[in-house]
């Protein structure tokens, strides 16, 4: 009589055998392997200063403020935060009327110098139509320093006073306008 062994008998005692050979009986012990100490932790980068983004300059309310034959609008432009100087002057009654866009909580500083004594400058809100000036070079001195509420327009006037005006003096002067 001859003994076969069924299929299934045969799946058993292959299954043994496999899990005889993966032991660790019979071995020797090994060194656990030396810890590959973890990389140092690397400082995230620095988050990049957030850009800002100006408002499109209110042009259509800053052509109010071109008011004698001769004056013409000018929008400055220059990086977000930065400063441009500009070089101009003040014939008569005409001088060239400067926007300037700037984005809510940015500061506006302008600064004039002139060899005259009789050019100052003004600044408005070009959607302020009142005639009232937010910085009045003539009572306040040299250099505004304004804060925008909101987005906004700023209008820069230079002038010289009505007697050198109606003389046709001519005020050189340099403006140097600044956001931060």
């Amino acid at each position: 009589m001859t003994l076969r062994p069924s299929p299934r008998s045969l799946a058993v005692g292959l299954g043994l055998l496999l899990l005889v050979a993966c032991s660790d009986r019979g071995r020797e012990p090994t060194q656990p392997e030396a810890e590959v100490p973890a990389a140092p932790p690397q400082e995230a980068p620095a988050p990049a200063a957030p850009t800002r983004t100006l408002p499109e300059p209110d042009l259509a309310n800053a052509e109010q403020f071109v008011t004698d034959e001769g004056d013409r609008l000018e929008t400055l432009t220059f990086p977000p935060t930065g400063s441009l100087t500009i070089e101009g002057e003040a014939d008569g009654y005409v001088a060239p009327v400067y926007v300037v866009p700037v984005a809510a909580g940015q500061t506006l500083i302008v600064t004039l110098k002139s060899a005259s004594t009789n050019i100052y400058f003004n600044i408005s809100d070009a959607v302020d139509h009142s005639g009232a000036a937010l910085f009045r070079g003539e009572m306040d001195g040299a250099t505004a320093t304004l804060t925008a509420e909101r987005d906004m327009t700023y209008v820069v006037t230079p002038f010289q006073p009505r007697a050198s005006a109606r003389r046709g003096e001519v005020a050189p002067y340099r403006l140097t306008v600044g956001r931060s």
